[in-house]
């Protein structure tokens, strides 16, 4: 297992690793603000998903999901004919140039780095449209509220809705029914859990072994790892991000997630 305990170096160079890219084209991303609110009146909300619909019009990008609120934006998108981040620095740079515009503002609107999860699978996708439309219960809002795209696919309407009920057998009711039960404790739910960057991933695992040293993680036994990637991934690491970061074969992290749970 990698030495993620010894040093702090490592973390503050995963800060600028470059994106995992996502063999499907699709991703969960995370827009954050720089300290600034992204959506100050309903104008901003209205204005940004004006852009982020000419975005998909010019790239042949697909939206799968969006949810925005003051501070935060979470999108899950198929990239078209541009790569995602050409697709979201464009959107990105003329959402903050308006803004700041129009309250008199300097300096970045943005976070420098937005988070990006790659999805490989229909069920992985279909996970993280679960996730982002149930954010609003977090935010004590509804299922309905208005700046989410879950009215777009209860509807019928709005940015390509019609490529996400195909994951759903095309049936809304089905789509409606699965969004507003309440899931069951852990992952069988199929919540899909907040998006985690590396360096995160490693903070967590620092903090969750008690700094353990290089020695002590080469003697972890399969029943320790399963504990600790439940651990982890309830925080919001998958196993292809605790695989490559760990250092753990997926297999390897698979039987131990299988174990802790026979165990539980």
């Amino acid at each position: 297992m990698l030495d993620l305990f010894s040093t702090i170096s490592y973390t503050k160079a995963m800060a600028r690793k470059a994106r995992e890219k996502s063999e499907s084209g699709m991703y969960h991303v995370v827009l954050k603000g720089n300290d600034k609110l992204l959506f100050a009146e309903d104008d901003d909300y209205r204005y940004f998903l004006s852009l982020l619909e000419k975005t998909t019009e010019r790239d042949l990008t697909e939206i799968y999901a969006y949810c925005l609120f003051s501070e935060i934006a979470h999108i899950v998108l198929k990239e078209g004919l541009q790569p995602m981040g050409n697709s979201l620095k464009a959107l990105i740079s003329a959402y903050a140039v308006r803004c700041n515009e129009k309250y008199g503002r300097s300096g970045k609107l943005f976070y420098d780095r937005y988070i990006s999860e790659p999805i490989e699978t229909d069920d992985d996708l279909a996970d993280a449209v679960r996730y982002v439309h149930r954010l609003p219960l977090k935010h004590n809002q509804r299922y309905d509220y208005v700046y989410s795209s879950y009215n777009n696919y209860i509807n019928k309407k709005g940015l390509r809705s019609e490529s996400l009920m195909l994951l759903f057998d095309e049936s809304v009711m089905q789509f409606k029914n699965e969004m507003e039960t309440e899931p069951s404790r852990g992952f069988a739910s199929g919540e899909r859990k907040p998006v985690l960057t590396d360096e995160q991933l490693v903070a967590s695992v620092r903090r969750m072994t008690n700094h353990m040293t290089v020695e002590e993680a080469e003697r972890i036994t399969l029943p320790m790892l399963g504990e600790l990637a439940y651990k982890l991934q309830i925080e919001g690491a998958s196993i292809r991000q605790l695989s490559r970061v760990l250092q753990v074969g997926k297999s390897a992290i698979e039987r131990a997630l299988k174990i802790y749970s026979e165990n539980q």
